[in-house]
């Protein structure tokens, strides 16, 4: 018989040794197997507590714009006029005169390289600069018609929050009380904005259905604000994709 590759008692330690180092790897496999599903059981809350997070800030954001339409209509008697959408527009008065493109056109390409840039990380930041820095007035549409008759012309007010707001207002150089206004980028373009949120009596548009995140200006809606009044005048013209 063949003598062993080791003496009896060396190999009983090998075999004691070979246990040990499988008991510890073995070990450290479940551990390395246990911090994995940890790991994650833990994205999953984190993604969880995201989600919830994002559903507060709608509901915040819905109870905000309730509120300003609250104040907005106990604090200002409004004059609803005549209907209009952005379909269906009476004629400006004589003496609010047509603008010209190249009073608003610098504006609106500025406007339109930054809602180009909406999937950047710092868009939010990017938003608030630009208010900031072109002094814009925010708003939001707080009634889109006379809900006794159907019809009438939208009510706006102005909100003090970027992420609050639909509509942003640049006074015109020269002409206090003469607004261009273009849609808040930042919002997604949905069915409720079009549809619930005057967007569709601000702005004719290529929207059937479904959600977009861009949005290019064609041609800006008009406005007027006299004594914290905001009336449209002319509704503009905007593609979403």
């Amino acid at each position: 018989m063949e003598a062993g590759l080791f003496p009896p008692m060396v190999a009983h330690i090998v075999l004691i040794l070979v246990g040990v180092i499988s008991f510890v790897a073995l070990v450290g496999i479940s551990y390395n197997y246990s911090v994995h599903i940890s790991n994650r059981e833990k994205i999953a809350k984190i993604e969880d507590l995201e989600r919830e997070f994002k559903s507060m800030q709608r509901e915040i954001k819905g109870i905000k714009e309730q509120l300003v339409k609250y104040q907005f209509k106990e604090a200002v008697p409004v004059d609803k006029g005549v209907p209009k959408s952005a379909f269906n527009v009476a004629s400006a008065s004589a003496d609010e005169g047509a603008l010209k493109q190249e009073v608003w056109q610098r504006f609106v390409d500025d406007y339109n390289n930054l809602a180009n840039s909406m999937e950047v990380p710092k868009a939010a930041k990017a938003c608030e600069d630009f208010v900031r820095n072109n002094r814009l007035h925010l708003l939001i549409c707080v009634e889109t018609s006379d809900t006794e008759t159907g019809g009438g012309s939208p009510l706006y007010a102005p909100v003090d929050e970027v992420e609050l707001s639909n509509f942003w207002a640049w006074q015109v150089p020269g002409k206090e009380e003469t607004f261009v206004v273009v849609p808040n980028p930042l919002v997604e373009y949905n069915a409720e904005l079009h549809n619930r949120k005057g967007m569709k009596e601000t702005f004719a548009s290529n929207y059937e259905k479904g959600s977009f995140k861009q949005i290019q200006v064609k041609l800006p809606a008009r406005f007027t604000q006299r004594l914290g009044a905001w009336k449209i005048v002319q509704p503009g013209v905007i593609k979403v994709q």
